[in-house]
C-alpha cells in the first residue's frame, strides 16, 4: 500500500464519521511513539479509530490488523482516554472504494 493510498483511506474513514454525526478530533494523532490515525467523537464517546487499507479485498485490510497492532492502538487509546477502538477497512480498486466500519475491537 502506498502512503498516498493510506492517506485516501484516512480522509474516507473520516468523512464517512463526520456523516454519521462524529466530529474528527485529530488525524495521524502522535501518542508517545505511537499515532493513531483517527480520534473522533461520536455520541459522546471518544473512540480511536485505525484505518487499514487494501487493493485486494476487505477481509485482506482487516487481517492487517493482527493482535500485536491491536494491543498497540488499544494501549495509545488509552493514553488519550479513548473509551473505544474501531477499525476501519478500506479497498480500493479501478471501480471505487468500499469501506467497512468494525466497532469496538480493542
Amino acid at each position: 500500500m502506498t502512503p498516498g493510498l493510506a492517506a485516501l483511506a484516512e480522509r474516507l474513514a473520516g468523512e464517512t464519521a463526520a456523516r454519521h454525526g462524529a466530529t474528527v478530533l485529530g488525524r495521524n494523532v502522535r501518542v508517545g511513539r505511537g499515532e493513531l490515525d483517527l480520534v473522533i467523537h461520536h455520541r459522546s464517546v471518544k473512540v480511536a479509530v485505525e484505518v487499514k487499507c487494501s487493493s485486494i479485498g476487505l477481509d485482506d485490510a482487516e487481517a492487517h490488523f493482527d493482535d500485536a497492532k491491536r494491543d498497540q492502538v488499544a494501549f495509545l487509546a488509552s493514553e488519550l482516554g479513548c473509551h473505544r477502538v474501531d477499525l476501519v477497512a478500506v479497498t480500493a480498486d479501478q471501480r471505487g472504494w468500499w469501506l467497512r466500519w468494525l466497532p469496538d475491537v480493542g
